[in-house]
Formats: structure tokens, sequence, C-alpha cells
């Protein structure tokens, strides 16, 4: 009797738990997922949200941003370079408005407008500014350029309009950069050095700078050589950042206002040429001693006479300093003829005269960068330039200026002066000759006005063979030519 109402019991659960399965299956059916085709979006490393179309955030940044568009002057304005936004297809329905994705990154990254990186590389070194117009670049070089260089003479040489030169004149053979200058379109963020205003950039690429905020007064005594001087630059310097002022003659006015800027171009521009010139050899003085006039008498033996040479130089110049400058060639049209002085020598044990001096190097010849305040050609500063370069001769013999005892000859480094000599002359004066390649007396050595000393090279800091001559005068410098006017 228990088993069969055990039986019937197991049965009866049995039923009902059937009958609930098919109804389950028969009343809840199986949810189906749906894939949704989203843009989910980035900043950087961040996961902002989903947003269902890309085009909508993207017209949205560049509704919203009108203050860029006065700005800059653009029509357009892009997402910031961070932002990413990728298309996925996700189960997720969770979506975003591009105006909730604008409002959560419109003050984490900058946004970007299109323009161009330019990278000048220098020795090693990048600079990377921004521009907007690419024709902006090319205005900023030519100016550079026109810096250094006739603009006439700049226009032939483009055109290739340079006439053969007979007389005195330039023949450009070059004009370049020494940077690799590089420009690539790309979207800028808003928040980099972006220039653009066209004269700006000019400034910029001329002296490094967009702010040429160095002023100086022009008090009643100044000359462009005074002011130049004071302010440690280069009259030539000086003309560069002052465009409006004629010429180093021009006349300044007390109290008026002019810029006083190092020139430092983010490229140097280099020039090289033939350059023919006329040149005026002056002639030297000679002197003579009598043991038969007293000490206070004098005459002139020979009445000296300047001569006259057309030559010709192939020069390498950078921002108008000249690097090297060869001579191509030397047509002498009337030679030089010495002046002879003779002094009285009686009862004298010593004779010597530091009156006339001698030139030092051969003749005819260049200078290719005088005494006072340059961009330094290998460093690119400006600074204090402590005598003259002479170059471009045919010789490369360097010549004692006038009589004395070696206190120095040196070779090695030295502080960029190279292989030099130094002379005492007496009556306070000493020379120092510098860069030299050969040296051909030693310290103590007595030397004569005019004596072979050295041969011109390149040791120590140069660009070029050239030979560097200081005068001091009692223990301070002095332009070397002023011994010689």
């Amino acid at each position: 009797m228990n088993k069969e109402k055990m039986s019937f019991g197991s049965i009866f659960i049995g039923f009902l738990l059937s009958t609930l399965v098919i109804f389950m299956c028969v009343v809840f059916e199986p949810v189906k997922r749906q894939i949704h085709n989203y843009y989910q979006v980035y900043l950087g490393a961040d996961k902002i949200g989903l947003i269902r179309s890309d085009e909508e955030l993207y017209n949205l940044i560049d509704e919203e941003q009108q203050e860029i568009k006065d700005k800059y002057k653009v029509d357009k304005v892009y997402s910031p370079s961070g932002l990413e936004v990728r298309q996925t297809a996700t189960y997720n329905n969770k979506l975003m408005s591009a105006k909730e994705v604008y409002d959560e990154i419109k003050d984490l990254d900058p946004f970007t407008i299109e323009g161009y990186e330019i990278t000048i590389t220098k020795d090693d070194e990048k600079t990377v500014f921004y521009i907007l117009n690419k024709d902006d670049l090319d205005a900023a070089i030519r100016n550079t350029v026109l810096a250094f260089v006739d603009e006439d003479a700049y226009e032939k040489y483009l055109n290739g309009e340079q006439e053969e030169v007979t007389e005195e004149g330039r023949e450009i053979t070059d004009i370049y950069l020494d940077s690799n200058v590089t420009i690539k379109k790309t979207l800028v963020s808003t928040e980099e050095n972006i220039i653009t205003d066209p004269n700006e950039l000019n400034m910029y690429f001329l002296f490094g700078t967009t702010e040429l905020n160095k002023k100086y007064k022009v008090k009643p005594s100044d000359t462009i050589e005074t002011i130049a001087y004071k302010n440690e630059l280069g009259v030539k310097d000086f003309l560069i950042a002052n465009p409006d002022i004629a010429g180093e003659n021009a006349l300044l006015a007390a109290g008026q206002e002019v810029t006083v800027a190092p020139v430092q171009p983010l490229s140097n521009i280099v020039v090289e040429s033939f350059d023919t010139e006329y040149q005026k050899i002056a002639y030297e003085t000679k002197i003579q001693f009598d043991k038969n006039l007293n000490a206070d008498q004098s005459y002139v033996k020979q009445q000296g006479s300047n001569g006259l040479s057309k030559v010709t130089f192939a020069t390498k110049e950078m921002n108008g300093v000249i690097l090297s400058s060869a001579q191509v060639s030397n047509e002498v049209i009337t030679e030089a003829v010495d002046r002879i002085m003779v002094y009285g020598a009686k009862n004298v044990v010593y004779y010597g005269n530091t009156t006339y001096w001698a030139w030092p190097t051969v003749k005819p010849f260049r200078i290719s960068s005088n005494y006072g305040y340059r961009v330094h050609p290998i460093r690119g500063e400006e600074h204090f330039h402590s005598g003259v370069d002479i170059t471009g001769t045919s010789s490369k013999n360097v010549f004692a200026i006038q009589s004395g005892t070696v206190t120095v000859a040196a070779t090695g480094w030295n502080s960029g002066a190279g292989t030099n000599i130094r002379i005492d002359h007496g009556n306070g004066y000493s020379s120092v000759y510098m860069h030299l390649s050969k040296m051909l007396v030693k310290k103590g050595d007595k030397v004569d006005k005019g004596q072979l000393i050295g041969i011109m090279g390149c040791t120590g800091s140069c660009t070029g063979t050239h030979l560097h001559l200081t005068v001091y005068k009692n223990g301070s410098l002095m332009n070397p030519l002023n011994l010689y006017r």
C-alpha cells in the first residue's frame, strides 16, 4: 500500500516538473543581444565614452571654437592632437552626446589648426617653430639674405642676369643656408609657438627673437659707431637692426630711440663670390740712420708714392663676415715707391723709431674682419675682436711691423690664438701675430722691422687661412690700423 502511494507521488511530481519546464520554454524565449557600430572616444590614455557619430563631434569642435578662428584667421579648427576616435562594434548602448564629450575635453587638451612645422637643424641643435602660411617662410629667408646681400645683385643672381665683371664689382657664384631647414604640413596645437605675422617671422629668422626690446636713446655726442661700441655691436649689425637709418654716416637726433640688438640668424647665410676691386697699394716709409747728423736732424731722401692694382678675390662670407678670401689674380697698374727718411744718429747707441710701421703681409690684401665688436664666425655670438684679420695675399709670409724683441713664440691652441708670436717694440708698443702655420723666430730673438718672422696659417680658432694682428700700447688694446693713418 505504501509503495503504491510513493510511486503515485513520484509520478505526480515528475509530471509537474515536466509541465513547468515545457511552460518555461514556451513563455521565456532567449534574449537576443544586438551589436551596435559606435565610436569610442579616447583622450590620450583615457577612455571618454561612446558616441553615435564622429563627424558630429568634429563639426561641433569647429563650430564652438570661433575665438581660435578669429585669433589665427583660419576657417577651420580641428580636434586636440591627443584625441582619438575609433569605430567599434559593441553590445554597449550607453551613449554620450557629442556635446557631452566636447564639454569634457575642451579644457583638457588644446585644439589644433592646420599649419606648418619648421625645423632648423644647426650643429646637431634643433629649433622648431610653426607658421600658417608657407610663403611667409620664403619671405623671411629672403629678408635675411637681403640683410647681407644687395637686393639688385641678389635678383640678378636668382634670374641668371649677372654681367661679367671686367672692372670693379662682384659676381655671386652661390648663396645658401648653412643649416638644414625642413617644412612639414601638420595640425598644430594652439599652445605652440605659432608665428602669424610675416614681419614678426622676418624678425625671428634674422635675430632669433620676436621681441627687439633693447632700445637706446641717442645722446648729443653720439655717433652710430659710438652707440654700436657702447652696446657691444658691430656697425653693420646696428644698421641691420635699424633699417630706417640710411648708413653709418647718417646723422642721429638727440633723444632718438634706436634698437641695439645683435644679429643672430636662425640659419647662417653663406655667399660665395668673385670680387674684383682696384686697390691702392700704400707706400711704406723706410728709415735710414746717418751718424754724421745729430739725433734731432732728419730729411726726406726719397718721396713715396702709392701704387695701384686690380685684384680679384674668391671669397666666402657668412652673415656678411669674410670666412676666406683667396687672391685669384693681381694686375699691377702702378708700382708703389717707398718713402725714405734719414735720421741723425751721431752719438746714439740704439737706433729705434716707432713713427713708421711696416705692413705685416705682402700686398695687395683684404681685411676680412676689423677691430671692434662683431658676430663671431664660429660661435655665432657678438664678441669683441681684438685686432684685424688679414687675408687674400699672394704669399703667406708674415713680417714684423717694427723692430723689437720676441717675448712669446708659442705653438698649440693657446686660447684660440693658435701658433703665435709676440714682439715688444719699446716705447710701450707690442704686437701679436696669431694663427700661424709656422714660426721663423724664437723667444728672445731680436728682429728688425719688415723681417720675415712666420707663415700665415689657420691654427687655433679660425675659419680659413689668415693673419690676426693685435697691437698693444702701454698694455691696452688699440686698433692696429691706427698705426698706418
